[in-house]
């Protein structure tokens, strides 16, 4: 499953959606999108398996977003690393 991700420069997210998602029904809707604010970063991620079966509403409050380069995945809140304490654990 495909998902849209906006989040902030620490990775919690500030928003999760499906794309498409009006439940097989016509919205009247050509196009829709999201315009993230200063400090914050728009993702297409493609779930693992894993997540397939968890709501929108607890990927939302149980996982950040981890960036490493041109890899986006989801991590679990307790699991996360401030990416400010990953600059100082290499040190």
């Amino acid at each position: 499953m495909r998902v849209q991700i906006v989040s902030d420069e620490r990775g919690r997210i500030v928003s999760i959606s499906k794309p498409g998602d009006v439940e097989g029904k016509p919205s009247g809707i050509r196009a829709a999108g999201v315009f993230p604010e200063a400090g914050q970063f728009v993702h297409h991620v493609e779930l693992p398996k894993e997540l397939e079966r968890e709501s929108l509403l607890d990927l939302h409050t149980n996982f950040r977003v981890e960036a490493k380069g041109e890899t986006i995945r989801l991590v679990k809140s307790s699991e996360f690393l401030e990416p400010y304490l990953r600059s100082a654990k290499k040190e």
